[in-house]
C-alpha cells in the first residue's frame, strides 16, 4: 500500500526546453529582464533585456531593447539592439537602431533605420582561382594586352604587365 516511489533518471535532452505550444511569448513594455532569454518559439519584446537572446523567431518592438547578443532563425528589428545580431532573416525597419555587427543570410533595412556597426553575410559564395605558372596563361596575357588594352585600367595593365 505505502511503497517507494520509483524514481526516474532523466536525460540530458529532457532537460532542455521542449516547445509545447506555438503561443508566443511576450514582454512587455513594463518588463525589465537580465540575464539570458532562450526560447523555441517566438517573443514578442516590448521591455528590456540586458543579456542574450537566444530564440527562434523574435520580434522587437518600437519600445523594445536588447542589450545583448541576439541568436535567432528570424529577427524583426522595429526597436533597439545594443550588441551583435545573428540570424538567418533579419527585417530592420525604419524604427529600429541596431549598435553591433549583423550576420544575416537575408538581410532587409528599411529607410530612415540607425545602424552603427558592420553587415556581414554568412554563407557567401567564395570563389576560388587556380594561379598557375604556366607560360601558356602568360603568352595570353601579352597577346590580350598588346591587342586591345583599351578595356584594361591603369592597375589592371600594370598586374598584368607584371605577371
Amino acid at each position: 500500500m505505502f511503497g517507494k516511489k520509483k524514481s526516474t533518471v532523466s536525460n540530458s535532452s529532457d532537460s532542455q526546453l521542449k516547445r509545447t505550444n506555438h503561443t508566443p511569448s511576450i514582454i512587455s513594455e513594463d518588463v525589465r529582464l537580465t540575464g539570458s532569454l532562450v526560447s523555441q518559439g517566438e517573443v514578442q519584446l516590448d521591455g528590456r533585456i540586458d543579456g542574450d537572446v537566444r530564440v527562434n523567431h523574435l520580434v522587437i518592438g518600437n519600445t523594445g531593447c536588447v542589450e545583448g547578443s541576439v541568436v535567432a532563425e528570424s529577427v524583426i528589428v522595429k526597436g533597439k539592439i545594443i550588441g551583435s545580431l545573428n540570424a538567418s532573416k533579419v527585417v530592420i525597419e525604419r524604427s529600429a537602431q541596431v549598435h553591433g555587427d549583423v550576420y544575416q543570410d537575408t538581410l532587409s533595412i528599411d529607410a530612415g533605420a540607425i545602424i552603427e556597426g558592420n553587415l556581414k553575410q554568412r554563407h557567401e559564395a567564395e570563389t576560388v582561382e587556380l594561379i598557375t605558372n604556366n607560360t601558356e596563361s602568360k603568352a595570353e596575357l601579352s597577346s590580350v594586352l598588346s591587342e586591345g588594352d583599351n578595356d584594361l585600367s591603369f592597375f589592371n595593365k600594370q598586374a598584368a604587365e607584371k605577371e
